[in-house]
């Protein structure tokens, strides 16, 4: 994904989500935020962003039932989804990959995460151009 990007960042923990925001925002990226499943259909319908990354804590949800259920939606079928996770990485790597996201991001200072989703967003760009 090319800077001017849209991404969507689904993660309830507030201060982690706002150190995210700032280093995409820092590298050219359009970041929307929500902080539960409820907040991610709300901003869906008014971000349409280019991917989503998503946590699979959120208060509200699983986040592997939401990354489903997006897959399953013919208007969101095709967004990229990268998920991240706390969690243990082997298994929720595997189901994340097996529910259709793009890539699996584990959790970790906000430092690596952000460079880690840096190099998804990166790969992502060569699966999916933006037109």
């Amino acid at each position: 994904m090319t800077a001017g990007a849209r991404i969507l960042v689904a993660e309830a923990d507030e201060r982690l989500q706002s150190r995210v925001k700032r280093a995409l925002e820092r590298d050219g990226y359009l970041v929307a935020q929500a902080f539960s499943r409820d907040d991610l259909y709300r901003v869906l319908a008014v971000a349409h962003p280019d991917v989503i990354v998503l946590d699979v804590s959120l208060p509200d949800a699983d986040g592997r039932d939401v990354l489903s259920a997006l897959k399953r939606d013919p208007t969101t079928t095709e967004i990229p989804i990268v998920v991240w996770s706390a969690g243990q990485p082997d298994s929720e790597r595997r189901i994340a990959l097996e529910l259709g996201a793009e890539d699996y991001v584990e959790q970790g200072p906000p430092s690596e995460l952000v460079q880690k989703i840096a190099r998804v967003l990166l790969r992502l760009s060569q699966r999916f151009p933006l037109p």
